[in-house]
């Protein structure tokens, strides 16, 4: 076992190592901290996988949160469980924890329930696991392949992949097993043989990615799991030390995602504190831009894990979902194998990032279904003239709170991921006149394969506005610029929502907030997100008023103070002050729920800020997070739009 003090982390730190931003968390600090004994046993090697614990440990955040932490040696693939409860059995005062995949912890424990171990978080939010080749497995051409896997996922691999004969594989070598043709494909994490194979072979491998594959639902991966009393209401120290050790942790993550480089060294660096190197094998690339590709594409894994203000959340209904599948229709208890009592959003945030997950998956399948129906894939054109200053920081934005996958800020590779064709036409914004514009989007019209047009806001001042948003056809307007007039004469059906109104309809209605009847204040008034939600709000009931950032002080804080419901869609940050929130409205008894529309990126802070300032917290009942509200959002919205346009269309 190997052990860290203090004194030894602090000789590691360098002299000219950086202060840290901490994630925003709800925990509040102590000056007094009892020592919790924590032992760990990682699944694997310490690799850029846990850059949060090695963040952790190489910033002495455990020891600073009272947690005296000591690791276990790696064990056999699949026995993480069974090591960790003999281990607590023969320590029953302190915590052992362990990390493992979903598609290993379920079977586990259903086979052996003596193991009494419960999940409380993980580190990714879906497997990463892949079947990875050298010819295209989906060719259809009666291709049949021996795929080499982990002694412990043949069975999993096996239903997912029937076609193909699955055999157990030596884990250390299983690169050079399929370029020697040992296998024809191998099983795979698309953050670490991936990448490598690419540098071996100088060219990228066939990837099928095994979640979703023939229905497959592999659930979480790097999950934490704790035996199963330390969690109960008998034992607070030991749960309270479970938290904690959360909380450094996914702060470590926090720290990884923002500065890769930094957490790569750190990795190393937590690798010489604890004298453990790397397993053995081949899938490992000796180059210090490799292992930064290969930290990046942990992070979006762990990204998905956000949830209201912090990394690492379960969601019951997902872990459900992915039990069920993985036990094969038997009968399990609800929430089984999971407490997510222990580490959870506060109960008033309206976390977006799992709705957005939700829908972009719905999404997806629409889009599947239309190809497999007609022979191509939904598609989407989006048209930049200039460069728009919200987009101004978007490479930051999104490596810090979104993936290639689903974000805003990368359409193509969310297109590319999600079964869509996406062309972005970009055109400069000094020189390309109106006339030229009309004539792109002409152009554009002119193609009948494209379901959607999405015409970026706002357009450079010599451009004629009415003209150009006028030029977009109303069957493929996916970003709603005719939304509310093609309402108005009564074109209900045919007219899609703005994206980002959209998302914020979504959201309330997630969490079941209704405005029948309440004062409803819209803080802002463009075209495509302010007037559209007060229309949505009126819609549904509302007593709507819009404000903008026009007005005075005392006048916005007037109508902020007397409304039950605002939506603050300006982008003006600190335009709104918390304490303008009233707590109790008099007659209905129910505090005021905000929804945070409007974010802006400040550089200075390297994070985005909403449209209040103050602790928003103390004085609304309900309200949205900035990040991790809204936001994550708009881009599922925004494909959910194009995938029923392409159905539309061929009505």
């Amino acid at each position: 076992m190997w052990r860290l003090n203090s004194a030894t982390l602090r000789e590691r730190i360098t002299s000219n190592q950086a202060v840290r931003r901490s994630f925003a968390n709800s925990f509040s600090s102590s000056s007094k901290r009892s020592q919790h004994v924590i032992s760990l046993q990682l699944d694997y090697y310490l690799s850029p996988q846990f850059a949060g614990v090695a963040s952790a440990l190489v910033n002495n955040t455990y020891s600073s949160k009272g947690i005296d932490i000591s690791f276990l040696p790696i064990c056999p693939v699949g026995t993480e469980q069974a090591h960790v409860r003999k281990h607590q059995n023969a320590n029953p005062s302190g915590v052992t924890l362990g990390t493992v995949e979903q598609n290993i912890f379920i079977p586990n424990l259903v086979a052996d329930p003596s193991l009494k171990t419960t999940a409380v978080a993980a580190m990714f939010g879906q497997s990463p696991l892949c079947i990875a080749s050298l010819k295209d497995p989906t060719l259809g051409d009666g291709l049949k392949m021996k795929i080499g896997t982990h002694e412990d996922t043949v069975e999993i691999m096996q239903r997912i992949f029937p076609e193909h004969t699955v055999v157990a594989s030596p884990r250390a070598s299983k690169n050079t097993d399929l370029v020697n043709g040992t296998v024809g494909a191998i099983q795979a994490y698309t953050t670490t043989e991936v990448p490598a194979l690419r540098r071996q072979l100088g060219d990228e491998p066939f990837v099928t990615l095994m979640e979703g594959h023939n229905g497959a639902k592999l659930g979480y991966s790097q999950v934490i799991f704790a035996p199963h009393e330390c969690l109960q209401e008998d034992h607070l120290d030991q749960k309270l030390a479970v938290q904690k050790f959360l909380e450094a942790t996914f702060e470590g993550y926090n720290n990884a995602v923002r500065d890769p480089h930094e957490a790569v060294r750190m990795v190393n660096e937590a690798k010489k504190m604890l004298n453990l190197d790397d397993e053995n094998n081949d899938h490992w690339y000796p180059s210090a831009e490799f292992d930064v590709e290969m930290l990046a594409k942990c992070n979006d894994y762990v990204k998905r894990t956000f949830q209201g203000d912090r990394y690492g959340v379960i969601d019951a209904k997902r872990w459900n979902n992915a039990n069920a599948w993985l036990l094969e229709g038997s009968s399990a208890s609800e929430n089984f194998g999971l407490d997510a009592t222990v580490w959870h959003p506060p109960p008033n945030l309206l976390a977006g990032n799992e709705l957005s997950r939700n829908m972009m998956e719905e999404a997806r399948a629409s889009a599947l279904s239309f190809k497999e129906k007609h022979g191509r894939k939904p598609s989407l054109a989006v048209v930049t003239v200039g460069e728009l200053k919200r987009y101004q920081h978007g490479d930051r934005r999104l490596q810090i709170y979104s993936n290639p996958a689903s974000s805003w800020f990368s359409k193509t590779s969310t297109g590319d991921a999600n079964g869509f064709d996406v062309t972005e036409i970009h055109l400069d914004g000094a020189s390309t006149t109106t006339e030229e514009l009309l004539d792109k989007i002409h152009h554009v019209r002119d193609d009948l394969n494209v379901d959607g047009i999405q015409l970026m806001w706002p357009l450079p001042d010599h451009i004629d506005s009415v003209k150009a948003f006028s030029a977009i056809d109303v069957e493929r307007d996916v970003d709603g610029i005719h939304y509310i007039g093609q309402l108005e004469i009564g074109n209900k059906d045919g007219a899609y929502p703005p994206v980002t109104p959209a998302a914020t309809i979504a959201l309330m209605d997630e969490y079941n907030i209704d405005v029948e009847g309440k004062r409803v204040l819209v803080i802002g008034r463009s075209p495509i997100v302010g007037s559209p939600i007060a229309h949505m709000m009126r819609e549904k009931g509302g007593a709507v008023t819009v404000a903008h950032s026009k007005i005075s002080d005392e006048t916005l804080m007037k109508l902020v103070g007397d409304a039950e419901v605002v939506v603050c869609c300006a982008g003006v940050p600190g335009l709104v002050k918390a304490e303008w929130i009233t707590e109790t409205h008099e007659g209905s008894g129910s505090g005021t729920v905000v929804i945070n529309v409007g974010t802006t990126f400040d550089p200075v802070i390297d994070s985005l800020v909403s449209d209040v300032v103050g602790d928003i917290g103390k004085f609304a009942a309900k309200y949205s997070p900035v990040p991790g509200g809204i936001g994550p959002i708009s881009a599922p919205a925004l494909f959910r739009n194009v995938a029923k346009a392409a159905w539309d269309r061929m009505k």
